[in-house]
């Protein structure tokens, strides 16, 4: 948890829109601090027509000053202040290698887990792998299925992530009648086919124990060689039951 005011490099994990009925939530950027791995929702997040202000790449590096919001419970939160640089970028190369890192300490088996760590204030966002995936239109809302024996889905809850809306955007300018269809072949169970998909899940302000979709995180179906299965076996055996250490689907 950040304490104070500091300089912090984070890497852009996801953008959430707004949410202006019940739980409102504000504008935000959700990402990894370099310095101590943890995840930062910096929020409420500069913002200028549909997008941050300055436009920012999710997987890009940015550097900012930021402050602890005390009124916010949830321990991620913090608030910008100053400008914002963007000073690198993770890219996509080699089945996602690069960004696995980034985001495997924060892996939740299911939206009951996240929520349980949420009511004790231990976290309020994560990344959730799912076996079924379906999106809703108006308003945009996942109805999914967590990959956990613990899971008591199908849940269905709103999207705010700001690379989802834009696409529907598109696709109904592109799309006219049918865009609904459209869009749900390119974001619904198709996606499951192609994609290892996870949800990044996060908690609203006024409502720590609900969630809503902020981002997704959607490498490609590959299969982990010997050597990197050890490797992530070794890492959650070290980082405990707590630490959110599941692997990735080997399949």
């Amino acid at each position: 948890m950040v304490e104070g005011t500091s300089e912090r490099d984070v890497l852009v994990l996801a953008k959430a829109v707004a949410a202006n009925d019940f739980p409102v939530e504000r504008t935000a950027v959700i990402g990894v601090d370099r310095e101590t791995g943890e995840l930062l929702r910096l929020s409420p997040f500069p913002w200028k027509g549909a997008d941050t202000d300055p436009p920012l790449r999710r997987w890009s590096w940015i550097r900012s000053r930021v402050t602890r919001d005390e009124r916010d419970t949830r321990p991620e939160t913090v608030t910008v202040a100053g400008e914002i640089a963007a000073t690198g970028y993770v890219d996509a190369k080699d089945g996602w290698r690069l960004r696995w890192p980034f985001v495997r300490p924060h892996l939740r088996g299911s939206l009951e887990s996240l929520t349980e760590l949420a009511r004790g204030r231990a976290t309020t966002a994560g990344f959730v792998p799912v076996t079924e995936l379906d999106v809703v239109q108006l308003p945009l809302r996942m109805r999914f299925r967590c990959a956990s024996d613990d899971c008591a889905g199908p849940h269905e809850i709103a999207v705010l992530d700001q690379e989802l809306h834009a696409m529907a955007v598109l696709t109904r300018e592109r799309y006219g009648p049918e865009w609904a269809t459209r869009f749900r072949e390119a974001w619904g169970a198709p996606l499951l086919e192609r994609f290892d998909v996870h949800l990044l899940l996060s908690a609203y302000a006024q409502a720590p124990s609900r969630f809503h979709v902020a981002g997704l995180f959607y490498p490609p179906r590959t299969k982990e060689d010997v050597h990197e299965h050890g490797h992530h076996v070794e890492h959650r055996r070290h980082a405990g039951p707590g630490a959110g250490g599941q692997s990735p689907p080997t399949a």
